[in-house]
């Protein structure tokens, strides 16, 4: 198959100088996707002629593949897309860290929030699934391209993410790419995750259909499209195959299922979502659905292992990646805002202490950005009890620091809790923390509800980023 001609844009060329752009094919990929030739790569699709995969069936079609792919180009700008903080939380303790990276399903297109789209919906259903709580990010690509959802990554810390997700755009099946050249993409984009996570954690790349990755943006596929569509997928499936910590998941169709039947509306929760009943949020449901229950499983397998990400994340980080993480996001001397401080008095409130902060741990000092006993002041490490904190991903708690045997601080302060707060990419910067002068009983502190204080402080912490 040539791997020169191709109609990846409204110019003919497909963003990466090219159809014969990109890395250099490995043997994993040559041997992973076959011979390739003109009637496409051996596998499913081998034995049949399909002219839609030559390179003089995408060149006959170039003037209707590009004017397909403007009109995706757009009406992306104009179709609806979450602004907020890019995460979900499922509730509970010991959560595992999933990352949504990519094009189509990972953008939250259609959607207002990330809450009802992808993060929010899988952080939800893995809770439920793992019993566990769970943190799902997403970092979009909104091009739907490979290489620019390789280049996003560039300067992504991976090693925190026990599993990292890559959902792939519609503008390759739209734009009759080379399958050659795509297999060539993913395949260095896998390589370059794989290199970077750690040793045992999991990619999983999603391949949604054409009609449902299209409708969020009011567009319907060209047959000829549809059918090429699946050809990429049936390639995605021979690269993924060749590597053994990665995975391919076809997402199934949505939009032709029947419509569920509505249900009574009861009292909602954060376990249990109001219904669904809009074209775009039975999709979002349905992926959330399905990617939550390939993902379980995944893992549930790490945890069995002594070298798996979890593990590896509860212990102690290395003090340079918190310093760069505090001084990248110009936290040094943060100073105190309205919202911080209202999350600490309603943390002080939820568990009836006389104090609540939230510390940053500096070099030699730590920082009180907010906190009772008084915000935007240093304190020596020597007195803190979030430097032990922040040494985990465990809640960290104390019924009485004056007890024999504790090598913690000698001050006012008696019983204490509290739990790590981190960057976006699961660096651990500082700590949310009650007090209180007098020891307490910890048999009944719910730790759980740390849990979220802390989350309403990196949601506030992205926000300041983001202004």
């Amino acid at each position: 198959m040539s791997t020169t001609t191709n109609t990846g844009n409204e110019s003919g060329s497909d963003g990466n100088g090219g159809g014969g752009g990109g890395d250099p094919a490995s043997p994993r990929t040559a041997s992973a996707t076959g011979p390739t030739s003109a009637t496409g790569p051996t596998g499913p699709t081998a034995g049949r002629p399909d002219r839609f995969a030559t390179a003089a069936g995408r060149l006959l079609r170039a003037p209707a593949s590009a004017a397909r792919y403007a009109r995706l180009r757009a009406r992306a700008t104009s179709t609806p897309r979450p602004s907020d903080v890019p995460f979900g939380a499922g509730a509970g303790v010991d959560p595992d860290r999933v990352l949504v990276v990519g094009a189509g399903p990972a953008v939250g297109w259609g959607t207002s929030s990330h809450d009802l789209a992808l993060p929010g919906r899988v952080s939800r259903r893995l809770a439920r699934r793992t019993g566990r709580g769970s943190h799902v990010a997403a970092l979009s690509e909104p091009t739907h391209r490979l290489p620019a959802i390789r280049a996003a990554l560039d300067d992504v810390f991976l090693e925190n993410w026990d599993v990292v997700v890559v959902t792939l755009g519609a503008a390759d099946a739209l734009t009759l790419r080379s399958p050659r050249a795509w297999a060539r993409e993913l395949d260095a984009l896998v390589v370059s995750l794989l290199g970077r996570l750690r040793p045992c954690a999991r990619v999983v790349v999603v391949s949604a259909p054409l009609p449902d990755a299209l409708s969020t943006f009011g567009l319907h596929p060209s047959a000829t499209s549809e059918r090429h569509s699946q050809l990429l997928r049936d390639v995605a499936d021979d690269v993924c195959s060749a590597h053994a910590r990665v995975t391919h998941l076809a997402l199934p169709a949505v939009l032709l299922a029947p419509v569920p039947a509505a249900t009574p509306q009861g009292p909602r929760s954060e376990e249990a979502p109001p219904a669904v009943d809009d074209p775009t949020g039975r999709l979002y449901e349905q992926w959330a659905e399905a990617l939550s229950e390939h993902v379980a499983p995944l893992l549930h397998a790490q945890r069995a292992r002594t070298d798996s990400p979890q593990r590896a994340r509860s212990r102690p980080q290395p003090e340079r990646a918190r310093l760069a993480a505090i001084s990248a996001a110009g936290l040094e001397q943060a100073a105190p805002t309205a919202a911080l401080h209202d999350i600490t008095d309603r943390a002080r409130e939820a568990f009836s202490t006389d104090g609540a902060a939230f510390d940053l741990i500096l070099d030699d000092h730590q920082w009180a950005v907010v906190s009772t006993l008084g915000s935007a002041r240093a304190m020596p490490l020597s007195e803190s009890f979030c430097v032990t904190t922040i040494r985990s991903e465990e809640p960290f708690v104390v019924a009485d620091a004056w007890q024999e045997g504790l090598d913690l601080p000698r001050n006012d302060i008696r019983f204490y809790a509290g739990w790590p707060v981190h960057t976006a990419d699961g660096t651990r910067i500082g700590a949310v923390c009650v007090f209180d002068p007098r020891p307490r009983d910890v048999s009944g502190v719910q730790v759980e509800r740390l849990r979220a204080f802390a989350l309403d402080i990196e949601r506030e912490l992205f926000r300041r980023a983001a202004a």
